[in-house]
């Protein structure tokens, strides 16, 4: 087999996946892990979802469909973001991807050239980086300043733009730090993106975890048209990660263009899966809100429990289901290198697994580990338990 291709070459993986891996094996041993690893929520898809998807295999949803997606989905999804948001997004603004890091995946390959840069969160979501160097772009770090929460600025963003930059991409609210954006600092960069000709880029896959005031969406923005990619999904909000469905809104000129994109790579989102998301959003979503004070709670459970141990600072996050403390302490105590070996360790010995920053782009990501907080409030508290028994163990010694 001769060598990759340069562009695939430059692609990294996600190493959540890696270490979810680990964790199932430790498990499929008989080992009792604790994973705050990979970010998927715990609940179960809603109940009426299911029986919805197996309606629309027995209704025959098992061919083919359009590249776009169902129009009966296009359609309710405009309508539930225009009831949410108050936004006023027609049905063909709207692309039905198989899932979210599709539509991340398609819009940078398709907007992005060889020396364009584009301006990404640092910590981010390992994608982005990825994607970018894929296309032949140049991935400019914007640093988050833990400071002030890891709070994503109109001015740290302003002052990385120059004449060579294409696309900003925002995330939010955010993985992995579970910071957010302000109404402001919203307006201020799509205002100055909009000013400059610079298309923004914007993964709002967490929007209904926002835990301390409402989310602000870009789609909210009143010129959102002239330089808009918003990204979105149901498997954060529905549980269905394994569904594989995202969607997109942008104008309709590029709607087009990545209607024959799609095509090209997988042809269209599964058939009965749409249909059933189309019937269940037409039904609401005030299902999900005891889910959502049991995810509040769990932020604040795990967010104290963490500021316990000795050797870690944690930022309270204000959304999606994550958290980022610095861990510096705990890595000089048990002597790791960084903090790959710190998370190795830590998993077989002690059952417990998170992320290490290292797998977060960026500069300011080592030093830190990722918890997802999507698990029960015992198992979070167990966890953090064996950690802290563990560091114990080490002091004693």
């Amino acid at each position: 087999m001769k060598k990759l291709s340069r562009a695939v070459s430059k692609l990294k993986p996600e190493e959540a996946f890696i270490y979810l891996s680990k964790a199932l094996k430790l498990k499929e041993q008989g080992r009792d892990v604790i994973s705050f690893g990979i970010g998927q929520p715990d609940f179960s898809p809603p109940r009426h979802l299911i029986e919805l998807a197996k309606k629309a295999l027995n209704d025959g949803y098992s061919g083919y469909g359009p590249s776009l997606g169902l129009p009966e989905l296009r359609e309710a999804i405009a309508e539930f973001l225009n009831e949410s948001y108050g936004t006023d997004i027609k049905p063909e603004e709207v692309m039905v991807t198989v899932g979210a890091k599709t539509a991340v995946f398609m819009g940078i390959i398709s907007l992005v050239e060889p020396g364009d840069e584009v301006l990404i969160p640092d910590p981010g979501y390992p994608l982005y980086e990825s994607a970018i160097r894929y296309a032949g772009g140049k991935p400019v770090f914007v640093p988050l300043n833990e400071k002030e929460n890891f709070r994503l600025s109109y001015e740290s963003f302003a002052e990385k733009i120059n004449e060579r930059t294409k696309m900003i991409i925002l995330n939010y609210p955010q993985n992995p730090t579970g910071s957010t954006l302000e109404e402001k600092d919203v307006r201020d960069i799509l205002e100055e993106a909009e000013r400059r000709g610079i298309v923004i880029m914007s993964d709002e896959i967490y929007d209904r975890y926002s835990y301390d005031a409402p989310h602000f969406p870009t789609i909210s923005y009143e010129g959102w048209r002239n330089l808009l990619y918003y990204v979105n999904g149901f498997s954060k909000t529905f549980a269905v990660t394994g569904w594989r469905v995202g969607y997109l809104v942008t104008n309709r000129e590029l709607i087009e263009k990545l209607e024959t994109v799609a095509n090209n790579i997988y042809s269209c989102p599964v058939t009965f899966v749409q249909k059933a998301l189309a019937d269940a959003l037409e039904e609401g979503i005030n299902w999900f809100k005891p889910i959502f004070e049991e995810f509040k709670a769990r932020r604040d459970i795990i967010y104290e429990e963490l500021n316990k141990l000795k050797g870690v600072r944690c930022v309270k996050p204000k959304g999606a289901f994550y958290t980022f403390p610095d861990v510096k302490g705990i890595q000089e105590m048990v002597k790791a290198r960084d903090t790959v070996e710190l998370v190795e360790r830590m998993l077989y010995e002690t059952g417990v697994l998170a992320l290490p920053g290292e797998a977060f782009p960026g500069n300011l990501s080592k030093g830190h580990l990722r918890f997802s907080f999507a698990l029960p409030r015992e198992r979070i508290r167990e966890g953090i338990d064996r950690i802290r028994r563990w560091i114990e163990a080490f002091k004693t010694s």
